[in-house]
Parts: structure tokens; C-alpha cells; sequence
């Protein structure tokens, strides 16, 4: 088979390279190359309640906007919600996560996240939904700042740290969307 290759599109973002390829009858071949990285991060699993209560904390992932854009909507939530203070975190411009040690329902707590469209990162959206609860990174990716406090929200309730937080690790050579086709 020819390849005609009419279109190669080629970006450096950081440690990642992209090309887009394409192909004859309409396809286009993506390849992403990066490096592989393990991450680490807690989840919203309340693990100081019975399970049967099914609490969670509350994690947002705000992308593509700014401190103030993220702030004015945790605001909102907050008094709409009744929830306790919130802890913004970032690693970059553009890129904020909020915490609150306030627990909800699993169901109140989808309507909070509903109510971040559409500064919520849709990839923590999808990623929450599937796995019935959400995780929120603390540890540093290649080539990016360490996480800080950027902001603190005062909240509508009294809340503490957990005792018990379940930890998460994560690999991002792990497939995210598509198909993941390993040759070899």
C-alpha cells in the first residue's frame, strides 16, 4: 500500500510530539509519542463513612480558563451547595483544581461538577462518571512546576482533613480514548 502522505503535522508540546498522517479513502493515522509517566493522586471515596452512604469529597479539574473564571464558579457551587472552604491548586496557567473536604452524595456531587461546565476538564468528567468516583493529581508531571495553592475559598461549613484518603496511581502510557493496538 502507497501512502500519500498529504498532510503531516508535526507539534512539540513540551516531552510530547504529535503527527497526523493522511491517508487514502478519508483516513488519518495519529501518532502521539511521549514519555511514559507514572502519577499519583487521591480519590474522592469518603473512607471515613460506611460505604453504603457512597460520600464523596469534592475534586474539581478546571481547564482552559482562568483564576478568576474558576474562582467565581467555585463560588457559586459553594453557596448553591452549602459546601466548606476550597483549596485551588495549579501547576500552570490555565489549569486549576479545586478541593473541598465537604461529603456529598454521589449524585449532589455530579450535579456540582454539572454546574462547572463548561470550565470543567472533560477528560475528569468522562474519567469520574466511569469509575464512580474522581481523582485529583498531587504529584508532578514531566515538565511542569510542582503543584501550589494558588487560592482559598472560605466555605459555608465547618470541614477537616480525612484521616484515611484512598490513594491512586496512574500510568499515562495507559490509553485514555480510542484503541490502543500494541504491535510486537
Amino acid at each position: 500500500m502507497e501512502l500519500n502522505l498529504l498532510h503531516l503535522v508535526h507539534l512539540n508540546l513540551g516531552k510530547r510530539t504529535n503527527a497526523r498522517i493522511t491517508l487514502p479513502n478519508n483516513y488519518t493515522l495519529f501518532v502521539m509519542i511521549s514519555p511514559k509517566q507514572t502519577l499519583y493522586g487521591i480519590t474522592s471515596v469518603c473512607l471515613d463513612e460506611p460505604k453504603e452512604k457512597h460520600l464523596h469529597y469534592i475534586f474539581i479539574d478546571f481547564d482552559k480558563c482562568t483564576l478568576e473564571e474558576a474562582t467565581k464558579k467555585l463560588l457559586e457551587v459553594q453557596k448553591e451547595f452549602h459546601l466548606g472552604d476550597f483549596s485551588i491548586y495549579s501547576d500552570k496557567e490555565g489549569s486549576y483544581r479545586a478541593i473541598s473536604w465537604s461529603k456529598r452524595e454521589w449524585t449532589t456531587y455530579l450535579h456540582v461538577l454539572l454546574h462547572c461546565f463548561p470550565l470543567l476538564d472533560y477528560g475528569f468528567w468522562v474519567w469520574t462518571v466511569r469509575r464512580g468516583a474522581a481523582t485529583i493529581r498531587y504529584s508532578r508531571k514531566i515538565c511542569i512546576p510542582p503543584l501550589k495553592i494558588v487560592k482559598v475559598l472560605k466555605g459555608y461549613e465547618q470541614t477537616s482533613f480525612p484521616e484515611h484518603l484512598r490513594h491512586a496511581k496512574y500510568d499515562t502510557g495507559i490509553e485514555k480514548e480510542g484503541r490502543l493496538i500494541t504491535i510486537g
